[in-house]
């Protein structure tokens, strides 16, 4: 119980002391992070260090990097509830020691003793002179009335310093030099319960635009509160900023890799969590190799996850939310995280290099996402599968897609944003297209595509104009994919899903791929002569892509526009 005599000659320098000197400490081994991940992980990867000794080096250099991560992150959520009680309790230390200042301008007197305090009258009765009844109810009333104003300012000064107390308690500043395993999830569970203290969390379930509205309301103690207590639910929130999302991501990726390591060490790990463990792996192995990347060329994870075993992840080539331009990949079959991603960011990579091949001076304003947040299908012994041909993984995915356009709106409703599907990819975006009022993006580019899920561009809820197609030149796999996937795919139902009277009418029977004239879009031509050569560097099929993305259809010089058919 803080008492009376505590409060009023309270110094709280020092708190603020501390929560200064936190707020340092966070910030330098944030630093030391960065440093070591730049100046050492890299260097051993630069070095071109391989082998059994390598792999095990790397491994201990993450395990370092990590715990650094974990120290950064209770220094900071020491500062923060330091930092809240330096300013909570002077507060209410300054409202204590004007009610005292107040009552002794009005002719009260406060008299401290061991068991507390009274207040009475600052004079001996007989110098009042002869005082009415009425004069003394007054004076009796002022009294009990700065009597009720200083217990509750006791009551929440004592409520403050205890809630302080249980929080710094648990916050043992040995947890910032703590190694156990475990050290990620006890420093998320310190965190919550200081947002908790505070009112802040659990995270709300919102719609992208929602969300954006919520973050924007929040204070800079709120949001760094949330990112260090739920990184994992904000890394996967559609209408948060780009750079929030991959400070979360960043976080929920070593816990979760953290979380994992002791059993997988062990062997006693289960077949899901192995797999789950090499797609963690490769995401935070192209983090790694994307530290030293120029500015507006790095890499933001802005999700990750594992509901599919192949696992799941987006990841930007540049800040969506700053760029102008945006494009947006959907891969196709067999497209994992291990097998993927690498070969995902060299082909938006490409993407970027192309579109500032085409901007004078050469620096563009865009950035490229790769999107792989659907379970892609899988080809099969036999190099088919039933998931190729079905309509499930793609209407699955379909929704995601959708939310994350509409986050990436949600920071911005200026950008000019494109779509690029390839393979089955272009199915997802078109059941993403085709449902509700469509999606919320200016371009469609579609490559080697089965079908759309719709036999007109028009039905994709947009401007056929706005809708673009290319298949590769010649025989190749290119033309199995778009020839033999037509009859699944290039249709506006689902396979054996005519009606009585389409089948007797013969209505529906003919497959309809965006590259067929009866579409409605735009067919360009290019030089991609296999499945997946649409982004060979200086191509004209890259470069296609390139002006699309960059809206240059719109040049008054038709020798800019995108190679027609």
């Amino acid at each position: 119980m803080v008492g009376f005599i505590e409060l009023r000659a309270a110094n709280f320098e020092s708190w603020r002391e501390s929560a200064r000197a936190w707020r340092t400490t966070a910030g330098k081994l944030a630093e030391l992070e960065n440093t070591f991940r730049t100046g050492v992980n890299d260097g051993v990867e630069a070095a071109g260090w391989k082998g059994q000794a390598a792999g095990t080096a790397d491994q201990d250099l993450e395990v370092t990097v990590r715990q650094i991560a974990v120290s950064a992150s209770q220094a900071q959520t020491i500062a923060i509830a330091t930092e809240r009680a330096a300013s909570e309790l002077p507060a209410i230390q300054t409202m204590f020691r004007a009610a005292i200042q107040e009552a002794e301008t009005s002719g009260l007197q406060i008299v401290e003793n061991p068991g507390g305090y009274t207040v009475q009258a600052a004079g001996p009765p007989e110098a009042a002179g002869n005082p009415t009844p009425a004069d003394a109810a007054r004076q009796q009333s002022a009294i009990d009335g700065f009597v009720a104003r200083f217990d509750t300012l006791l009551r929440q000064a004592s409520e403050a310093d205890a809630k302080f107390a249980a929080t710094l308690t648990t916050l043992m500043p040995a947890d910032v030099a703590e190694t156990r395993l475990d050290a990620w999830q006890n420093s998320i569970e310190d965190t919550q319960r200081v947002a908790g203290l505070y009112g802040v969390g659990p995270v709300p379930t919102l719609d992208p635009t929602q969300t954006a509205a919520w973050w924007r309301g929040l204070s800079d103690e709120q949001r760094a509160l949330y990112l260090a207590a739920y990184p994992r639910r904000l890394g996967s929130m559609d209408g948060l900023p780009a750079a929030v999302r991959d400070t979360a991501n960043r976080t929920a990726l070593d816990q979760r890799l953290t979380e994992l390591a002791p059993a997988l060490a062990g062997g006693k790990s289960p077949n899901h969590d192995k797999r789950e463990w090499e797609n963690l792996t490769e995401i935070k192995k192209q983090l790694v190799a994307g530290y030293t990347r120029p500015p507006g060329k790095e890499l933001l994870l802005l999700k990750f996850g594992d509901k599919f075993l192949d696992g799941q992840v987006i990841m930007s080539v540049g800040d969506p939310d700053k760029a102008k331009n945006v494009s947006i990949s959907v891969p196709g079959t067999d497209a994992t995280v291990t097998n993927g991603l690498e070969g995902g960011i060299k082909r938006i990579d490409a993407m970027q290099h192309a579109v500032d091949t085409l901007t004078p001076g050469g620096s563009s304003n865009v950035a490229s996402v790769f999107w792989l947040d659907y379970d892609a299908p899988e080809k099969g012994a036999s190099g088919l599968s039933g998931s190729m041909i079905g309509w499930d993984r793609s209407q699955e995915g379909a929704s995601r897609l959708n939310s994350f356009v509409n986050g990436v709106r949600a920071q911005g409703n200026d950008h000019h944003i494109t779509m690029i599907a390839h393979s089955y990819g272009t199915t997802v975006v078109g059941d993403a297209a085709r449902a509700g009022s469509g999606l919320a993006v200016d371009d469609v580019v579609s490559l080697g595509s089965p079908g759309m899920h719709v036999k007109r561009a028009q039905d994709l809820h947009m401007d056929p104009t706005h809708v673009w197609a290319e298949r590769a030149v010649g025989t190749s796999k290119d033309t199995l994919v778009v020839e033999g996937g037509a009859y699944s795919h290039g249709a506006d139902h689902k396979p054996g899903g005519r009606s009585l009277v389409d089948t007797i009418l013969g209505e529906g029977s003919d497959p309809i791929t965006p590259t067929d004239k009866e579409f409605g879009g735009n067919v360009m031509s290019g030089d991609a002569h296999a499945h997946d050569e649409y982004w060979n560097p200086g191509s004209e099929s890259l470069t296609n892509q390139a002006k699309i993305v960059m809206g240059m259809y719109n040049d008054p010089n038709p020798l800019q526009h995108p190679k027609l058919k």
